[in-house]
């Protein structure tokens, strides 16, 4: 528990199922929330959030992998779980045998799934994945006709959905997005005109949810928006969200220092005034202070990363981290470490022990770090994965074609 703990993430879970709540009052008569519990649930963990959905009454899920979405049917989750990403030949006797829907994005993969369905004696249940602009995966409106025909030869799949996802949603960029929706309704159409129907229609992620309320189909798929997030800043306003992450360490050490002294790799920072120095166990293999490479939105946010760069040139640094120590914001001082990071906490008091709260990315966060999963105040479950040389990911089942091989259980609670 967190009293042993040197740092850990508390995951609220009625925050989670109050998101849920208040995403789903806005969705149109007919239409389903697909809750998109990809990369460990955004970092808070697939198998506690999808758990917690599945009692709000939610009965659809998705995920990247073939590997998350048997982690979810292990661990009691129902339902629909569609397997969004290209998926590996190797993987499909275990995603069917565990009855996980795959998207289909490639010719080929049609009469090979087909024919792998009939050797199992099962109907594989798929979605296709239509390309209008992202780029990335799925069948483009030139290829319907093929498409249609291939299906119809196949004895042994189920065509339940047909989706595609936009690019840019989320910078509220109307008119591309505009322009996907209607390459997708053509393309729908053109595999309607050649007799192939999908049970299910689903375009919206979080942010075309929030803007395009008309084209909510069958389902939504939503993940931002359930583990607290808005899409973007343009959003603000449009749905009441809480936060249910929390990340907290305890400090390992404070020392009193002089005015002028040097802190941390390269000494990039010296400390104006007699203070003090807290050591906290986190650093950038727990993911604080990681961020990820962002495309500027416009000149102005291009000018502030050049800035910023240009004073670490000089030993500045610009926007450096801050963290709560006790209710009161403390700034890190130096470089972030790799496991250790120092704080300069000024002459307040400070002792070893005492609870720090810090800014940590949902999916930088190290799975390593203890998760402690939170009900009506209170801790219910914890997830701690084991250090060494073990498996990372163990609560991952090692892929077989033999299904009776995925009983393996994970040394986890979750």
């Amino acid at each position: 528990m967190k009293d042993m703990a040197r740092a850990w993430i508390e995951v609220n879970l009625d925050a989670v199922a109050a998101n849920y709540r208040a995403a789903v009052k806005l969705l149109r008569p007919g239409s389903r929330c697909m809750a998109v519990v990809k990369a460990d649930g955004y970092g808070l963990g697939a198998v506690q959030v999808a758990l917690v959905l599945q009692e709000c009454g939610c009965q659809a899920f998705a995920v990247t992998s073939v590997e998350e979405g048997l982690v979810l049917r292990e661990h009691g989750v129902k339902g629909i779980i569609l397997v969004l990403g290209p998926s590996m030949r190797t993987e499909w006797t275990a995603a069917l045998s565990s009855g996980l829907q795959l998207s289909i994005s490639d010719q080929t993969s049609v009469a090979e799934l087909d024919a792998l369905a009939g050797k199992l004696g099962v109907r594989a249940e798929i979605h296709i994945k239509l390309e209008t602009g992202m780029g990335r995966t799925g069948f483009p409106p030139t290829e319907m006709e093929k498409l249609a025909s291939r299906l119809r030869e196949a004895e042994n799949l189920a065509v339940m959905g047909v989706y595609t996802h936009f690019a840019r949603a989320a910078q509220r960029d109307r008119t591309y997005t505009e322009r996907q929706y209607k390459v997708f309704l053509d393309a729908t159409a053109r595999l309607a005109s050649a007799g192939v129907r999908p049970q299910w229609k689903h375009v919206c992620n979080s942010a075309a949810f929030l803007d395009f309320p008309d084209w909510h189909l069958d389902f939504v798929r939503l993940g931002t928006l359930l583990v607290g997030h808005l899409p973007g800043a343009g959003f603000h306003g449009r749905v009441t969200l809480r936060d249910p992450w929390a990340v907290k360490c305890r400090v390992l050490s404070v020392r009193r220092v002089a005015k002028g002294t040097c802190v941390g790799y390269q000494s990039t920072y010296r400390t104006g005034a007699e203070t003090q120095l807290a050591v906290i166990p986190v650093g950038y293999a727990d993911g604080f202070g990681l961020e990820p490479r962002l495309v500027p939105q416009g000149w102005v946010d291009l000018l502030k990363i050049i800035v910023k760069n240009l004073a670490l040139m000089f030993g500045v640094v610009l926007g450096r981290e801050k963290v709560s120590l006790c209710g009161r914001t403390v700034r890190v001082a130096g470089k972030i470490g790799m496991q250790l990071t120092i704080l300069d906490v000024g002459l307040d008091e400070c002792r070893p022990g005492d609870e720090v709260c810090l800014p940590l990315r949902r999916t930088s966060a190290n799975p390593r770090l203890l998760r402690l999963y939170l009900r009506e105040g209170r801790i219910f479950a914890e997830r701690r994965l084991k250090e060494g040389f073990s498996r990372v990911d163990q609560e991952y089942p090692m892929l077989r074609d033999d299904p009776a091989g995925m009983n393996g259980k994970a040394d986890t609670a979750d």
